[in-house]
């Protein structure tokens, strides 16, 4: 009985297998010196400079706006929501917002700007209301964060 084990144990797991060498892949070669250099050091990559979200819960729509400002590159950010525009952008020594002042049925009430105290509005209707906010002069990137708080009309 043992030999049997032995036998079977031998030819099923010990036995030499044949291993078929497999051909080499070959190593990446670019089609072309322009594909070479578009990707050098993983330089193109996406990154999400602003980001816009929006809370509603009953009465109160909340919208969020943060992100980065770039400042050796300037851009002009936009967000929109129900066919309003939301712009925020460099001017000099300012971060420019520009925010309307109602969304369909909601009236801007409030707004709280980086780490500034809530402030409340004139709740003037179908207008565009520009916020400033002072930065330093310098090179780099800067953290904003904006939040606008609206109610149902």
């Amino acid at each position: 009985m043992m030999e049997d084990f032995d036998t079977i144990f031998f030819n099923e797991v010990l036995r030499p297998q044949i291993i078929i060498p497999m051909k080499p892949e070959p190593i990446d070669q670019p089609e072309s010196i322009t594909s070479t250099w578009t990707n050098l050091y993983d330089a193109n990559r996406t990154k999400e400079m602003f980001n816009m979200t929006v809370e509603w819960f009953g009465r109160d729509l909340t919208v969020y706006l943060d992100g980065t400002l770039e400042r050796f590159n300037p851009m002009r950010y936009t967000g929109t929501f129900k066919d309003e525009k939301f712009i925020i952008e460099e001017n000099e020594d300012r971060l420019m917002v520009l925010a309307p002042t109602n969304l369909e049925n909601w009236l801007l009430t409030e707004m709280k700007m980086m780490d500034e105290p809530k402030k409340e509005t004139d709740q003037a209707i179908n207008q565009v209301v520009v916020l400033e906010y002072p930065i330093e002069r310098g090179y780099g990137n800067i953290s904003f964060a904006l939040t606008l708080f609206y109610k149902f009309a």
